[in-house]
């Protein structure tokens, strides 16, 4: 992808960003995010056939850059130099990126989109889990998918509590309070 493009697709998301927190999630229109960010029906096209899928791809960014292989060090966190299996930094990276653009995750939680978005982050977040049991086998006395559903739906639920609670904790914190929570 081009510096044009990156900077087109940018300019799409900053806008859904703002209006996420302005409107509900039904009620933004494509008109909507093309007048604030001032970018053509035709290139919004060219990136998304729907609203829906916009909103999906703000999630798989998220995801697809935590799982990159090539990191660089960013504005607020530096994992670049972290081995790719380390989970701990993977689940902390993540948490970083919503405290970047908290006001993004909390106009989405706050809207009718929740699901559509919930749905995107449960099937991310199922790819991480199933990598770390793969790698991390457990005894336990539950069967196995019934342990990655608990994971991926407990890291929801310090998701929401975490934003509700204004990002009061840190990342790290945050991070081994949804450790703990399915490793003990």
């Amino acid at each position: 992808m081009d510096k044009r493009e990156e900077k087109t697709l940018a300019k799409i998301h900053s806008s859904f960003s703002k209006l996420i927190n302005e409107k509900d999630y039904g009620d933004i229109t494509i008109q909507d995010i093309l007048d604030d960010c001032n970018v053509s029906r035709s290139t919004f096209y060219a990136h998304y056939k729907t609203k829906d899928e916009l909103l999906l791809s703000v999630s798989s960014h998220i995801f697809n850059h935590v799982f990159s292989k090539s990191l660089e060090e960013e504005k607020t966190h530096d994992f670049s130099k972290d081995t790719f299996y380390d989970y701990r930094h993977l689940i902390e990276h993540i948490f970083y990126h919503v405290k970047d653009e908290k006001s993004l995750f909390e106009g989405i939680l706050k809207s009718n989109g929740t699901k559509i978005f919930m749905d995107e982050l449960r099937k991310q977040l199922s790819r991480l889990v199933d990598s770390y049991f793969n790698n991390y086998p457990f005894n336990a006395d539950m069967p196995i998918e019934l342990r990655k559903n608990i994971a991926v739906e407990n890291f929801i639920v310090v998701l929401k509590y975490w934003i509700k609670n204004n990002l009061e904790e840190s990342p790290e914190a945050i991070a081994e309070y949804y450790i703990n929570s399915f490793i003990r």
